[in-house]
């Protein structure tokens, strides 16, 4: 009977997480000492950061003047069906070793979720992912341990959270607190008054913002596709509570800066076109967030479309549609949510003169054929508005500061979005349930929306007709339409508010092809 009990001191139970996607999936690190070949040995589908935390862990214990002989230790990280990664397993692997040996109290690390990478010197660092670590823990009710970081969002709220910068300051027992958050703003303070003229895109990016539609551009260079599409944050409203905590969730887990998205900021993210697949949707070993999710609850922008891969450009689709990724991989199948606003620009072809009444385009018609081409009908489907950006006047540019200001916008998205969450309140009370935009309502729901007369009716199937628009495409359309009409506070869709949208639409087959 006393052996039984010294071997069970012999074991020390540190509970830690793994990153999974953007959550965090909790772990138990058993450590166990005992008679055998010295050494560590881990098992429980370990990664190789895992693996070598054997050398970071024995020369920082050494470093933090702890008993550190050669002995026969097995870390077992459980459950060991689910597979673990990051250098965060040092802390844990660590502190059980500690209390395996009795060096310890075995209360420093009871109701606390631990988590921390390894210095040589016996210092201990945060890793990426805090927001999730803090997540979990906040589920389950627990504490947290970490190395010196700043204040999370669920930090804020009043859970316990203790930083340990050394690994000696386990034997005062006295811990730091996490800092606090230095908000750094991700705002260019770029304004849309900046740009003169360009009036017809301004309205586009209002429908746009105001109805979350997507959106591309198409023009000449120099145009200010760019500058149009840099500033649409500036006009739409500011993260809800939950967004902000979806949003820098995935941004923390990615390593990226977070807190000026929980001041309410909203994403936008602007890939190169040379960026890879996974670079875009999400992927690699680990399984790690793209773009789309980076963009989630904001703004993703597609410069240059057509020079993206047409394959890369063509798993947009489902992310557009559903507002998730879905990786299938062997490891298990990863989602990623990705809800966001899609916005691009465009060449109207590769010298990006075709139809400048200023000059001439040096294309030819298999040239052009082929650029318009590379986006792909199917993607072109998807975005409920075209509108052609041309080149400003000298007159327009010499009145730069002097056009119609962000603020002035913003004022008519708001007003919009405010209109459309009463009148879907009272639809739901007449039994429908309908929404402006396609990705979140049903067809026949948004139609009923637009309250529709005969006269309506008889105008969109003409011009429905009149564009060759696809079943896709007229739903853009009344979307669209449906968004116009919340911007003038009108109960119903009219043939006016039809006829907007659909001039959005007709360039469809004109100025890119689908």
């Amino acid at each position: 009977m006393r052996d039984m009990t010294r071997r069970e001191e012999q074991v020390g139970f540190v509970t830690t997480a793994t990153i999974q996607g953007i959550d965090a999936v909790p772990v138990t690190v058993e450590v166990s000492v005992g008679s055998g070949l010295p050494g560590i040995h881990i098992v429980g589908m370990p990664d190789t950061a895992i693996q070598e935390a054997k050398q970071r862990v024995r020369q920082a214990l050494k470093a933090a003047h702890f008993e550190m002989r050669n002995r026969f230790v097995v870390v077992n990280l459980a459950p060991g069906s689910v597979r673990k990664v990051g250098s965060g397993f040092d802390l844990p692997i660590a502190l059980g070793f500690l209390i395996a040996t009795g060096q310890i109290n075995p209360e420093l690390v009871k109701n606390r979720l631990c988590v921390g990478e390894l210095s040589l010197d016996g210092s201990v660092k945060a890793i990426f992912g805090q927001l999730a670590y803090e997540h979990i823990a906040q589920e389950r009710g627990w504490g947290l341990m970490t190395g010196p970081t700043v204040a999370g969002v669920f930090t804020q709220r009043g859970q316990e959270h203790i930083c340990l910068e050394h690994l000696s300051d386990l034997r005062s027992g006295c811990f730091a607190q996490p800092e606090p958050t230095m908000v750094t703003s991700g705002d260019t303070g770029t304004d849309y008054a900046d740009i003169a003229g360009n009036d017809l895109a301004k309205r586009a990016l209002q429908i746009a913002a105001a109805g979350s539609h997507g959106l591309l551009m198409v023009g000449p260079p120099g145009s200010g596709k760019t500058m149009l599409a840099s500033r649409l944050p500036s006009i739409l409203p500011p993260l809800a509570e939950d967004e902000r905590v979806e949003s820098a969730l995935i941004h923390s887990v990615a390593g990226l800066p977070f807190d000026w998205i929980l001041q309410g900021e909203r994403p936008f993210r602007a890939p190169h076109h040379g960026a890879s697949r996974a670079g875009l949707i999400g992927g690699g070993n680990p399984t790690t967030a793209g773009e789309v999710s980076l963009a989630h609850n904001g703004v993703l922008f597609l410069d240059e479309l057509p020079e993206f891969g047409s394959s890369v450009l063509q798993l947009l689709r489902q992310p557009m549609e559903q507002g998730f990724v879905t990786l299938a991989r062997a490891s298990g199948t990863v989602v990623f949510p990705a809800r966001f606003m899609f916005v691009a620009a465009s060449n109207p072809c590769p010298c990006g003169f075709y139809g400048d009444p200023k000059r001439s385009c040096t294309c030819t018609v298999p040239q052009i054929s082929r650029y318009q081409g590379k986006v792909g009908g199917p993607l072109m489907d998807r975005i409920e508005i075209i509108v052609d950006v041309w080149r400003s006047d000298a007159a327009h540019v010499l009145n730069t500061g002097q056009g119609t200001s962000s603020a002035q916008l913003k004022e008519g998205v708001m007003r919009a979005r405010a209109f459309a969450t009463q009148r879907q309140a009272r639809d739901e009370e007449q039994g429908l349930i309908a929404n402006s935009t396609l990705a979140n309502g049903s067809g026949a729901a948004l139609l009923a929306s637009c309250r529709f007369g005969t006269k309506e009716r008889a105008s969109l199937e003409m011009m429905a007709e009149r564009y060759q628009l696809s079943g896709r495409g007229i739903m853009c359309a009344v979307a669209v339409a449906r968004t116009i009409a919340d911007m003038e506070e009108s109960e119903r869709v009219t043939s006016e508010h039809l006829l907007e949208a659909m001039s959005f639409r007709k360039n469809d087959r004109e100025s890119v092809a689908a």
